[in-house]
């Protein structure tokens, strides 16, 4: 199943919301950010409206299907273990983000015991999570 192009811009603004959340991007959080936005082909028109949509609240509320529950959480993992560390800040988000959509942390496969995530399994997945949005976008 491929995501849409308003299903993605929505985990797109989600997950800048994430890299923001602690008060400071990290250079490397930035990288990842650069290349999620490659990798899905966005455009500067796009990169505009993800400025206009400022509640995280109503952008879950669009996140319906699995593929893109899981494109979500796994570019949340990246942005997060980018600079090599979960901070509370981050992992405060994406626990928060599993519960609106209906998940708990043990469903995914990069956490661990105790809603820690699995940093070097992240990093390790990174080109494997960048070439499966340039599959699933549309």
């Amino acid at each position: 199943m491929a995501l849409s192009r308003d299903e993605f811009i929505d985990i797109l603004t989600i997950v800048n919301y994430l890299a923001h959340s602690d008060g400071d991007m990290h250079p490397a959080e930035k990288k990842v950010l650069i290349a999620t936005f490659k990798a899905g082909a966005v455009t500067p028109e796009e990169q505009g409206k993800m400025k206009d949509k400022s509640s995280l609240e109503k952008m879950l509320q669009e996140i319906h299907s699995d593929d893109a529950k899981q494109t979500l959480l796994d570019l949340l993992a990246l942005v997060a273990s980018a600079d090599g560390k979960f901070e509370e800040e981050e992992r405060v988000v994406m626990v928060k983000v599993m519960k609106k959509l209906g998940m708990s942390p043990d469903e995914y496969r990069f956490f661990k015991e105790g809603q820690d995530l699995d940093v070097p399994a992240v990093r390790a997945a990174i080109m494997e999570i960048l070439s499966e949005i340039k599959t699933q976008v549309t």
